[in-house]
């Protein structure tokens, strides 16, 4: 009876301590800052995998602007590991005026599952908001 006793005693114990316990899980995502990582990672050599710390997001930053000083589109897409992360779309509301200053960016954030930051640059929301602003323009054009 004694046996049966301590063996009850340690299961309770270590589920007890269990419970107690943070589970902690970390994130893998793809880690690229080069002059291609808008490219497909998996087929990029520059970029890697990296395990983020407990409690980060998977990124990824598409930004472009354009240069009046050099009369120059520039991009950039940006991938790795954040805290506090929030999506962000400049793109939406991109003036002419912050285009050629500042540039306008793309933040995606997720964290639910490894490498989620793989996806394309331009979300689906933003291919929509081009497909409507291009539509726009052609119908006043052809007027």
């Amino acid at each position: 009876m004694v046996n049966v006793w301590n063996s009850r005693c340690a299961w309770r114990s270590l589920s007890l301590l269990l419970l107690l316990t943070d589970c902690v899980w970390t994130l893998k995502c793809w880690h690229c800052i080069a002059d291609d990582c808008d490219k497909d990672p998996g087929g990029n050599y520059k970029a890697v995998e990296r395990t983020c710390e407990a409690g980060q997001y998977c990124q990824k930053i598409f930004f472009e602007m354009f240069s009046t000083t050099d009369n120059r589109k520039y991009k950039s897409t940006v991938r790795g590991c954040a805290w506090d992360c929030l999506d962000k779309n400049d793109f939406t509301n991109c003036t002419r005026d912050m285009f050629s200053s500042r540039g306008c960016i793309e933040k995606s954030c997720c964290a639910d599952k490894d490498l989620c930051n793989r996806a394309s640059s331009l979300t689906e929301r933003t291919r929509i908001s081009m497909f409507v602003v291009f539509s726009i323009f052609v119908i006043f054009v052809n007027r």
